[in-house]
């Protein structure tokens, strides 16, 4: 790995590990540890449900939905041990090869880190506009939880593979922006929902998740057998 990759994964970890244990100096738990317990659950059992990214050894999970729910309803500690907790299980659930220890700590640090910067700027606007919207909450917290995970990681790919960070980051994860964004939108109408009619109804939309999961894991399997099939081809005509 060069020296550049190494500083680079060195200082991202740090920083994470740094967000993480500032976060839990933050405001207190939720008084509702029921409503807490469930949702932690279901995240855990959402990170589970992993997506292969085209190109890339790392893969994309559904649990993002509770993270952005956290970030509009639950307390910033509250919210970082969720995702704490899921990116663990992304990384060890079912893992081809067990990760390394730099690997899980990485992306740890990448989801702590674009967590914070999410969690921010979403309560420092509605400060700023006197807004508790929703819609505009979560709006904002989607771009920037994006925005900085795809980042981070598509950096230190960028620096193994010797690659332009536009290039990797186009590549690898612009598809995958309308996948957040429409788990942006799930949220955002769980967070309505809860508010209206307690925190039940919003576990109705579960199987809207799932689909989501679903449509979106059929979408990379064809487009995997499509860039299979196209070097087949041209050996094909070649020959």
């Amino acid at each position: 790995m060069p020296t550049k990759a190494r500083v680079y994964i060195s200082l991202v970890s740090a920083a994470g590990m740094t967000v993480t244990a500032c976060s839990f100096l933050y405001p207190p738990w939720s008084h509702d540890p029921v409503r807490y317990t469930v949702y932690f659950a279901l995240a855990l059992f959402a990170a589970a449900l992993k997506l292969q990214l085209p190109g890339l050894t790392g893969t994309m999970s559904i649990g993002f939905v509770f993270v952005l729910f956290g970030v509009s309803e639950l307390t910033l500690p509250e919210t970082m041990l969720m995702a704490s907790a899921g990116a663990l299980v992304q990384c060890f659930w079912r893992a081809k090869s067990r990760p390394r220890a730099v690997q899980v700590i990485f992306s740890v640090s990448a989801v702590a880190i674009s967590l914070m910067l999410a969690y921010q700027c979403c309560h420092l606007v509605r400060a700023q506009w006197h807004t508790n919207t929703v819609a505009i909450a979560l709006a904002i917290a989607t771009s920037v939880y994006f925005a900085s995970n795809s980042l981070l990681v598509s950096g230190v790919l960028a620096l193994v593979k010797g690659e332009p960070l536009r290039a990797v980051w186009q590549q690898c994860y612009l598809f995958a922006f309308p996948y957040y964004l429409l788990g942006g939108v799930i949220a955002a109408v769980m967070a309505a929902a809860g508010r209206e009619s307690g925190w039940k109804l919003p576990l109705l939309l579960l199987p809207v998740m799932g689909l989501a999961f679903l449509f979106y894991r059929m979408l990379l399997a064809r487009l995997s057998l499509r860039a299979v099939s196209v070097p087949a081809q041209q050996l094909r005509r070649a020959s």
